[in-house]
C-alpha cells in the first residue's frame, strides 16, 4: 500500500556516476532504509531464481530489466516494515514506465541526478570492483581495498561486473540516454528533480546531495 508519509529519495545518473557508493551511507545519514535494485537482482541472479535467469540474460547484453521483473521485486521490498519512514533508492527507475509504476506504490519525493560525462563514465567503470560475498564496490584508483582483490568488510573475492566490461559500457550509456533521460524529464514536471555535480570527493558529492535535499525539503529548491 501506497504510504504518503513516506521520504522515497531515487537516485539517478550513468553508469558510475556513484549510486551505489553514495546510497547507503546517504539513508543511512537521513535515517531510514538503503534499497539497491542491482544488488536485489544480483542475489536472484546468484541464487539461479527463475526470474534471476532471465534477468542474467538480459544485463550480460548491456540491456535494461523489464519494470514487470523488477517492480515485482521492489513491491516485495517496500513491505517490510523498515521501510514504512523511508528509502534510498538506488538502480531504480531507470525508464519511464519504472517511474510511472514506481508512482503508483509510492510517492518519490526527492528524484537527484548526480551529473558527470561519458569520459568520465569510462574512466571510472574501467578501475571498478564489487565484492563477490556482499556487494560492496571498489575503485582500483580512487577507492581502493586494503588489500589487492580482497573486500575490507567481509574478505570476499573482488570481481569485475559482468555489465562493467568495456564491450557493453557504451551499450550502457546508449540505453541511459534513451530510457532515462525521459524519466529526468517526468521528475522535472513533478518538480522533484534535483541536480547534483557527480564530480568530486565521495564526501563532497553526499554532502551536496544532503544540502539540495534539505533545500528541497524547506521549499527552496524544488526543480531543477
Amino acid at each position: 500500500m501506497r504510504n504518503p508519509h513516506r521520504e522515497v529519495i531515487v537516485l539517478i545518473g550513468k553508469p558510475g556516476c556513484g549510486k551505489g557508493t553514495q546510497a547507503e551511507p546517504l539513508a543511512k545519514a537521513l535515517g531510514i532504509v538503503f534499497v539497491s535494485m542491482g544488488k536485489m537482482l544480483r542475489e536472484e541472479i546468484k541464487k539461479k531464481t527463475a526470474l534471476g535467469r532471465k534477468a542474467a540474460s538480459i544485463v550480460a547484453k548491456g540491456r535494461l530489466v523489464p519494470y514487470q521483473m523488477t517492480i515485482k521485486l521492489l513491491r516485495r521490498r517496500l513491505a517490510k516494515s523498515d521501510a514504512k519512514e523511508g528509502i534510498v533508492l538506488d538502480g531504480f527507475p531507470r525508464e519511464l514506465d519504472q517511474a510511472r509504476a514506481l508512482e503508483k506504490i509510492c510517492h518519490v519525493t526527492h528524484a537527484v541526478l548526480i551529473s558527470i560525462t561519458d569520459r568520465e563514465v569510462l574512466r571510472r567503470i574501467i578501475g571498478r570492483r564489487i565484492c563477490a560475498k556482499c556487494g560492496r564496490n571498489y575503485h582500483l584508483v580512487t577507492d581502493p581495498p586494503k588489500k589487492t582483490g580482497v573486500c575490507d568488510s567481509f574478505g570476499g573475492k573482488l570481481i569485475q561486473r559482468y555489465d562493467d566490461k568495456n564491450s557493453v559500457i557504451h551499450e550502457r550509456l546508449e540505453s541511459y540516454r534513451k530510457d532515462t533521460i525521459p524519466v529526468l524529464r517526468f521528475y522535472r514536471r513533478l518538480r522533484t528533480l534535483l541536480r547534483i555535480e557527480g564530480v568530486g570527493s565521495i564526501e563532497k558529492v553526499r554532502g551536496q546531495i544532503l544540502e539540495s535535499i534539505l533545500r528541497s525539503d524547506k521549499g527552496i529548491n524544488r526543480h531543477a
